[in-house]
């Protein structure tokens, strides 16, 4: 869940830039310090955390911002709350958020993940506005990113809490017709993954999220052959990772963008039967990945607007 102790930090900020134990330590602290802060042995003062990670290129404001770590009940939960966001099953999310919230004390994560997971649940059911979603948004966002709106990060070292935060607030954004504001904030969040604090798998996923969001956001926006780049970007992800949740959005996503260049004129007739192919592909993936809405809109879809029917 994005999750770490001090040395994780470190040791994941030292590998990503390719310095050595020798280099990151020297004139800060000696090397067999250095090497039981990553290793959990020891922990470091908030001097050499700062130092360390002035070196690397990191924000001193940021030092003690991710470091609590929830215990594990509560992180299985967040990721059943996840699972149920991913699903549309709103009110099963709110039922595991209320077990959450059982939780008598809470760490600066837990209470971001709150305040996103509450406001995401209410204003899918309805029961808050697009504008009092995007402000409780922004509250979570920077508790660990407190000048949030203001500084890039393009170069910000994301956690898992703070993309999802993120990816609702650039959907928010996109809800709100402006697709301009949330296509940049993706983009951000897209170039911030590469010094994020996340494993690969997490990394991976995320891009595909969010390269997903770029394909539709720059397709409502008629810009069509750069969508369709990014449902390439995406799918190929997909194939080399073996990602199947994401993949039938965009299939889907590109023959949505190829549909549009027919009917302008740009295309002809003929790739129609290109996107018969993805649209079929993508309910067939939806049905194997036990996705009722995605296979219901694939089937629907074809036999609309081809007369296309499938089992």
């Amino acid at each position: 869940m994005g999750r770490y102790r001090l040395g994780d930090i470190i040791r994941m900020t030292r590998k990503s830039l390719s310095i050595t134990q020798e280099q990151l330590s020297e004139d800060i602290c000696s090397v067999e310090t250095l090497s039981r802060i990553e290793t959990g042995k020891q922990n470091p003062s908030r001097d050499v955390y700062e130092l360390l990670m002035e070196r690397m290129g990191r924000i001193r404001e940021r030092a003690y911002s991710i470091l609590s770590v929830s215990d594990f009940k509560i992180l299985e939960k967040m990721q059943l709350f996840e699972e149920a966001i991913q699903s549309l099953d709103f009110h099963r999310a709110e039922h595991i958020l209320e077990e959450i919230l059982k939780k008598p004390r809470y760490t600066n994560l837990d209470k971001q993940f709150i305040i996103r997971a509450r406001c995401l649940v209410n204003y899918r059911l309805g029961r808050i506005g697009i504008d009092d979603f995007l402000e409780e948004l922004q509250k979570a966002i920077r508790i660990t990113i407190p000048k949030y709106g203001s500084i890039s990060l393009v170069n910000w070292p994301l956690t898992y809490n703070e993309t999802n935060i993120i990816l609702n607030i650039s959907t928010a954004y996109a809800e709100k017709k402006d697709y301009q504001k949330g296509i940049g904030i993706l983009e951000e969040a897209y170039s911030a993954l590469n010094q994020s604090y996340m494993d690969e798998d997490l990394r991976t996923m995320m891009q595909v999220i969010i390269l997903n969001n770029l394909s539709k956001w720059y397709g409502l926006i008629e810009n069509h052959w750069k969508a369709i780049d990014f449902t390439l970007q995406g799918i190929k992800i997909c194939k080399e990772h073996k990602i199947g949740i994401a993949l039938p959005n965009l299939l889907y996503n590109y023959a949505w963008n190829k549909e549009r260049l027919i009917e302008k004129g740009v295309l002809s007739q003929e790739n129609k039967r290109e996107c018969i192919t993805y649209l079929k592909q993508a309910y067939y993936i939806s049905c194997a990945m036990q996705y009722p809405y995605g296979e219901q809109f694939m089937k629907k879809h074809l036999k609309m607007y081809y007369f296309e029917c499938v089992l």
